[in-house]
């Protein structure tokens, strides 16, 4: 049995769920005497602690379960007068279960809600209770929802997101006292450097490629994730970044970016604010004055290029550490526009419902699947008259996965599980069957055992440590135990694998490794045609109008393969998501965003190169983009055969001796000769770290592996 629980998440939500359930159960049954409100009030509070992440600030954990509460109330009143026939049951389920289940496209407090809903809703429709009892409910509702936020409250009120901020942090810190010992002799360089290697690998160990999150995220979080991917590729990155010659304009800008990574380290920490971003397009200004005030003292020519290329290793440094303050902003939800440069268009609320409501999206197709699924399910619960029919619907949520292969290893897991839970629960409640006392004092601890499983061990252990917990509370409630109700578990969660098994092989049953590859490959390519029009941007053939045109249809595509990766984490954990590769690739096309960004700020704060330099960043952005492609292609199938690459010993050397050598006859005194050239070897010096970037996502046969210069 491996155990997996960075920062103890499962272990805070084993005690929660130990505490509020057997709470819940006692004060509704035996303080309100509601039997009926029982499954109502211990099945909110469960679905609230287990599957949604309402931690955070107070105002989180207060009003995100009320307004969950709310929202489920209006389900029950829903799924009773949808349950008065056959028809009414399958249209209604049908589009609640649908919807319900494309919610999480908007992230945030609908996405961690959503499932506690869809929850109420399918115990609504499934049981028989009329619209009198809704009093009864909505008592069992109250209590379990006070109880949720008292403990939500008081029992490990930190923020689930802690271990990975304080995780996140440290590596920062590492990169930063590596960066200074390196470029500015601030220390040890092997020792740091062994010292950021481990904690980065610490990072992707426990967080990176890794099932953070049940149903949908938060921005916050999905900046949380895509920061901690950003520090991986940064890392193999930075051994390969040119270090300056003792210069003071290169040391105060190398400085100021160790300086802003420790800042972004202690705002995670919550030692400080965000820091602030104001000085930096003043510090690329500085030294592009600089470099072009020296290019104009040399008279070496590959000498001038050396020095540019110098130069920039702490401009790029710089533009991390920025981008990665805006991250840190978004984390900790700060929404101040902090880079008016970037050339972007604001995303709206509704960008990711119109990005996402398609057969393309993941999400789209999840969402349909799912309502049918459920709409069969409750048909069955209603034709047959089974009893506890709500567990037919919860197997079908709980098996229900993307693809035919992840629904059937799910599938087989869950009749594994509680089959032995089953078993587990029956032998146990005929040992303890003279003790009634006894089966209060075991709640807790199946509950606990429950909670924590699920999360720290594996979706079998924790389906059979819910089933057994599920026998002791009912006996618990209605006490002598009905051992018949271990025979309904049993059933009702055959039916609803059964169900779930034959809509994923009838709907789309091979479509998400297949997906996740066309996804990421699609975002590669489009990625690579942004990086494209960034380059003609600096080169000033086009405007940044024509950018801002193109990145509605850019964004949609990428935040599609995004949400085809984080579906394909939380629900194929058999595929290699989770082992590092696929976590790569998406942090790859990030890295090739945000870099072909830096290319088109060029135009702001320095000169557009002569055609003679322009023709030498063309050449270069040819064999970038030709590694991108071929990254493309191999990620869209793997038997692809890549195209012929040009390789180099050492990525960009061969680059840079044909500028050296284009600029032989120029005047490099003159200004605007020197300008034209630093715009140039910063452009290639760009696409020179791409190229590094999509080496290493590519087979070694493929491409060489040489990171240092």
């Amino acid at each position: 049995m491996q155990i997996h629980d960075p920062g103890g998440a499962a272990l805070r939500r084993g005690v929660q769920l130990a505490i509020a359930l057997p709470l819940v159960a006692f004060l509704v049954s035996r303080v309100a005497l509601d039997p009926e409100g029982v499954v109502y009030g211990a099945l909110l509070t469960t679905a609230i602690l287990a599957m949604a992440d309402f931690s955070g600030p107070w105002q989180v954990r207060v009003f995100g379960p009320i307004a969950t509460a709310a929202f489920a109330a209006v389900a029950v009143v829903v799924g009773i007068l949808a349950s008065v026939n056959l028809i009414t049951v399958i249209i209604t389920t049908l589009i609640v279960g649908a919807t319900l289940a494309f919610i999480p496209t908007l992230r945030g407090l609908p996405a961690a809600g959503a499932p506690s809903v869809l929850l109420m809703y399918a115990i609504a429709v499934t049981t028989d209770i009329a619209l009198s009892d809704l009093p009864k409910v909505v008592l069992g509702l109250a209590i379990g929802l006070a109880v949720t936020v008292v403990v939500l409250l008081v029992v490990f009120p930190g923020d689930n997101r802690s271990q990975i901020r304080l995780d996140i942090a440290t590596a920062m810190r590492a990169q930063a006292d590596y960066i200074a010992a390196r470029w500015l002799g601030q220390g040890d360089e092997t020792v740091t450097y062994q010292r950021y290697e481990r904690d980065i690998n610490e990072l992707t160990r426990n967080w990176i490629g890794k099932p953070y999150r049940p149903a949908g995220t938060a921005e916050s979080d999905h900046a949380l994730i895509l920061l901690a991917s950003r520090l991986r590729v940064v890392f193999t990155l930075l051994p390969g970044l040119a270090v300056p010659n003792s210069d003071e304009v290169a040391t105060a800008t190398a400085t100021s970016a160790v300086a802003l990574i420790r800042a972004n380290a202690d705002a995670l920490d919550g030692l400080g604010p965000p820091p602030p971003l104001a000085d930096i397009s003043a510090d690329r200004q500085r030294s592009r004055e600089s470099v072009i005030a020296r290019i104009q003292q040399q008279t070496d020519r590959d000498e001038a290029v050396g020095l540019c290329v110098r130069a920039h290793g702490p401009q790029v440094l710089l533009a991390f550490a920025s981008d990665a303050s805006i991250m840190v902003r978004n984390v900790l939800g700060d929404r101040r526009k902090s880079d008016s440069s970037v050339v972007q268009t604001p995303a709206h609320w509704w960008t990711d419902l119109t990005a996402n409501a398609s057969f393309r999206s993941p999400w789209g197709r999840h969402a349909l699947r799912t309502g049918i699924a459920l709409a069969i399910a409750a048909s069955i619960v209603s034709v047959a008259d089974l009893n506890h029919g709500y567990w037919v619907l919860l197997g079908v949520i709980s098996v229900l996965r993307i693809d035919a292969a992840a629904t059937g290893s799910q599938a087989f897991r869950a009749i594994l599980g509680t089959l032995i839970g089953v078993a587990a629960g029956f032998g146990t409640l005929l040992i303890i069957d003279p003790y009634p006392v006894a089966v209060w004092i075991l709640a807790p601890i199946a509950a606990f055992v429950a909670g924590w499983s699920s999360r720290a061990v594996g979706f079998a252990f924790g389906q059979g440590a819910f089933s057994f917990f599920v026998l002791v509370l009912f006996s618990a409630v209605s006490w002598p135990p009905q051992y018949e109700t271990a025979l309904d578990r049993l059933l009702d969660i055959g039916v609803g694998v059964g169900v779930a098994a034959i809509v994923g092989i009838l709907m789309w049953p091979s479509g998400m490794v297949t997906q996740l590859r066309a996804s990421l490959a699609d975002a590669l390519d489009t990625g690579t045609a942004a990086l494209r029009r960034e380059v003609n941007l600096a080169l000033g053939r086009t405007s940044a109008q024509t950018l801002r045109d193109h990145w509605p249809v850019d964004r949609a595509v990428i935040r599609r393969a995004t949400e085809t990766f984080d579906l394909c984490v939380v629900q194929r954990r058999d595929v290699d998501a989770v082992q590092g590769h696929w976590a790569q690739v998406a942090g790859d096309i990030h890295v090739l965003i945000f870099s072909g960004l830096r290319v088109g700020l060029l135009f702001e704060v320095a000169a557009t190169p002569m055609p003679a330099h322009a023709r030498i960043v063309d050449e270069q952005l040819l064999i970038t983009a030709t590694y991108w492609h071929a990254l493309a292609e191999r990620t869209r199938s793997p038997k692809a055969r890549a195209p012929i690459m040009i390789t180099d010993d050492e990525p960009g050397v061969a680059t840079f001796h044909r500028l050296g050598q284009a600029v032989q006859s120029s005047d490099l005194a003159d200004s605007a000769t020197a300008a034209s050239l630093a715009t140039a070897v910063w452009a290639i010096d760009w696409l020179v770290l791409l190229e590094r970037v999509a080496q290493l996502s590519l087979p070694p046969t493929v491409a060489p592996r040489a990171y240092a210069r």
